[in-house]
């Protein structure tokens, strides 16, 4: 029920009142505040709030007041609310923030502008639905052709919208029961039906790159594409290099590239030259002597220290549309000589994966791989490249061979073929994790893990080479513990716990345990979840019962801790160990 709590500062002197209760009542509701200056004003809310069966009084405001109906539905017009979400958002530059904009408007604004963000009718499964089927339908120009917009486009397209619904979920008091979608359907970016080249990543073969460069009716352009193909760099990187960014390196005279910026584009249209796409991204290449060859031979030595490389022929910015029209013509080309197999339809950025491709399958490692392309994550890497791993089909055989023999292979019978020439049986990499240990068949999987370890403790992970042997003496389990990929790793929300005595009597340990703080767990750590909130309460051996909650949902976490809490006040004093010490006590 509701009530007034006086705020008071270090000095103990009354500073505010806020009124507290429980959203409709319940026990286990997500709690309700709102502030005032004088204690009568509080009291009037408060007696509003019951009148109200313990919610928001018609027409407030939290943190504003009474709102005339009027203007109160204003800010409710999806239109109005969209752009103050949008205006709103923070750790997003200001171009990415434009950018956001400018698709609402272009393709979110159409349909819903006009709805009221509250309404269960302008917003349901059945209105975004219909939108969606909508976009799936749109027309969009790639180049110089028109193709229907790609199930990634509608997928951020359809995360943008639900992202300003949820907000809409999250205020207080709720502007709606729930986000309608997350209900909706999406079109599988690896269904059957999208396009060849549209979504896939198109690998190319290096005599395939120089059979689309050949084609090239523009020279600089055949450059170009042999050069992204040599540093896998992206669009706006390798097109922001300027003289002063190819050197020879001093110590062993390696050609190298250094990517330091990249193009970006301004609020109102334009470009600009920023920081490239993270930190990892801001890194120096070495290059083949053959590319630096050609950085000579095309007049590198003549250029001023901020001259660009790449430009448009007056020394700016070599826009990216010129560049992808001369791309697909020399793919047109290529495919008209046969040259290029007819089920490949590269883009320019296929250069990059296929720069990944040429490196990952002479067994260069995935470490190596992630700080070359510049990934911020190894996960980014593994996900995106780890099939193309020539052990892949090894571990692949070897799963097949485990479901033939439902008893277990004996120890020893799995022999990689390189190894089995020279006598020595498959290795496990092991990496320590405090008392623990985590097993990988790939080493780079290890060194990865054993990297971001690091990162998050600052002390170094220990790795190991084990035999399967050794391991299935360690390790309960044996080879089913062994991991063939790098674990997931999830923001988790996490609040507690509460601590209760047996008379229900709360122990602070620290007042921040009451708020929700997010953290990055590994799958194999207790809090690890796939849940939006998971929910504990427990008995302690000294008698006390903790409440705590987790998971992957912030106001699902907080309203589970509220569950939590309940449940342990409801059996703090039955805990077992009361009985048991209270057995000692008359004993002796």
């Amino acid at each position: 029920m509701a009530y007034v709590a006086p705020r008071k500062n270090s000095s103990g002197e009354i500073t505010s009142y806020q009124v507290k209760w429980r959203l409709g009542g319940g026990r286990t509701a997500p709690q309700q505040v709102e502030r005032f200056k004088d204690e009568p004003s509080a009291e009037v809310f408060r007696d509003a709030v019951k009148a109200a069966g313990e919610q928001w009084p018609a027409g407030w405001v939290k943190g504003v007041g009474y709102v005339e109906e009027e203007d109160l539905d204003a800010q409710y017009v999806f239109d109005a609310y969209a752009r103050a979400s949008i205006a709103a958002r923070t750790g997003i530059e200001e171009h990415y923030r434009h950018a956001i904009l400018r698709e609402y408007e272009t393709y979110l604004k159409p349909t819903f502008g006009t709805a009221d963000v509250r309404s269960p009718k302008d917003f349901c499964k059945r209105t975004v639905g219909a939108w969606v089927n909508a976009m799936a339908e749109t027309m969009l120009w790639s180049g110089d052709k028109r193709k229907p917009m790609s199930p990634k486009t509608i997928r951020n397209l359809h995360g943008l919208l639900s992202s300003i619904l949820k907000e809409a979920t999250e205020e207080e008091p709720p502007l709606r029961a729930r986000n309608p979608c997350e209900l909706t359907a999406l079109p599988r970016i690896d269904d059957d039906g999208v396009e060849a080249g549209d979504e896939d990543m198109t690998f190319l073969l290096p005599a395939e790159v120089e059979a689309i460069a050949v084609q090239f009716r523009v020279p600089e352009g055949a450059k170009l594409t042999r050069d992204k193909y040599a540093t896998g760099a992206r669009w706006g990187e390798i097109s922001a290099l300027a003289r002063k960014h190819v050197f020879l390196e001093q110590s062993y005279g390696h050609p190298k590239v250094k990517i330091a910026r990249a193009w970006k584009r301004k609020v109102g249209g334009g470009f600009y030259l920023g920081k490239p796409k993270s930190k990892r991204s801001r890194r120096t290449i070495r290059i083949p002597l053959s590319v630096w060859q050609g950085y000579l031979d095309a007049g590198l030595e003549d250029l001023g220290p901020e001259d660009l490389i790449y430009h448009n022929g007056q020394g700016d910015r070599l826009p990216y549309w010129m560049y992808y029209g001369w791309f697909m013509d020399a793919v047109e080309r290529a495919h008209r000589a046969g040259t290029l197999p007819a089920e490949k339809h590269p883009t320019p950025h296929d250069l990059r994966h296929s720069h990944a491709a040429a490196l990952i399958s002479k067994g260069h490692s995935l470490t190596y791989v992630q700080r070359r392309l510049g990934h911020e994550s190894i996960t980014t890497t593994s996900d995106r490249y780890g099939h193309l791993l020539p052990q892949a089909d090894d571990d692949a055989m070897e799963t097949i061979e485990e479901s033939l023999h439902p008893g277990g292979v004996p120890v020893g019978a799995v022999v990689l073929p390189a190894q089995a020439e020279a006598g020595d049986v498959r290795r496990v990499y092991v990496v320590h994790v405090g008392a623990e240990v985590e097993g990988f068949w790939d080493l780079d999987h290890a060194q990865a893990v054993a990297e971001q370890l690091e990162v998050d403790t600052g002390t170094p992970a220990l790795v190991e080479a084990w035999s399967v042997q050794w391991w299935n003496r360690q390790v309960l389990h044996g080879v089913n513990k062994i991991r063939h990929r790098i674990p997931e790793r999830v923001l988790v929300w996490s609040v507690g716990p509460a601590v209760y005595g047996p008379d229900g009597a709360e122990h602070v340990l620290r007042p921040e345990d009451h708020e929700p703080r997010s953290l990055m767990v590994w799958e194999w750590e207790e809090l690890y979840t796939e849940e939006p909130a998971v929910r504990r309460a427990e008995w302690r051996p000294h008698g006390e019962t903790t409440a705590e909650a987790w998971g992957l949902d912030r106001a699902a976490v907080v309203e589970a801790y509220g569950a939590a809490r309940a449940d342990a006040l409801r059996v703090c004093s039955m805990n077992p160990a009361l009985r048991a010490e209270g057995d000692r006590e008359t004993a002796g």
